[in-house]
């Protein structure tokens, strides 16, 4: 028995240029725009997009616009011009309004070889949602705190939300140091 992959968008998360009537709450940082950087220093594209919860009025992910030379040099064909874009928890990103930079934490320049790739043409999915925090589960050091067992299920990824624990993992909690 084959099992249907069912790519439904995800109801509760919306980029927020989307949504009339929100915004960047004064008191916050709006990073789009910003250079994107790994812990290293090293470049790595840019903050194009932020998806909001909003069930909760939160962003829950910032959309990284990968350049072109990081894909060229490491992933040899792999993605095509679709494929690139990433989605990164915020509880990953660092964001440093002086230098208009966001830094991306407890990833390398190796974990963006495998890291999920987002097709903005094709719609935000749960399943999306539940392979980046699966991949992050792998290696990262906030992976302890996500529901892995629970939420990687085909009932969740073929849903169209998620439940409100899946936001209590430290990919969306932590403070970032």
């Amino acid at each position: 028995m084959s099992t249907i992959i069912n790519d439904t968008e995800n109801t509760r998360l919306k980029f927020l240029e989307d949504l009339s009537g929100y915004k960047v709450h004064h008191d916050d940082i709006d990073p789009r725009g910003y250079t994107v950087k790994l812990s290293s220093g090293e470049t790595i594209g840019e903050v194009e997009g932020l998806l909001a919860d909003t069930s909760a009025n939160l962003v829950r992910y910032i959309e990284v616009e990968i350049d072109d030379d990081v894909i060229e040099r490491h992933t040899s064909g792999r993605y095509s011009e679709e494929d690139r874009h990433a989605l990164i928890p915020v509880g990953l990103v660092h964001l440093n309004s002086s230098s208009n930079s966001a830094t991306l934490l407890g990833l390398t320049f190796d974990h963006l070889v495998d890291y999920p790739r987002f097709q903005k043409n094709k719609g935000y999915t749960t399943r999306y949602e539940i392979d980046t925090n699966d991949y992050l589960s792998d290696f990262h050091e906030y992976g302890t705190s996500y529901q892995r067992d629970r939420f990687s299920t085909n009932e969740y990824r073929n849903a169209d939300t998620l439940h409100d624990d899946f936001y209590t993992s430290d990919f969306y909690t932590k403070t970032p140091r």
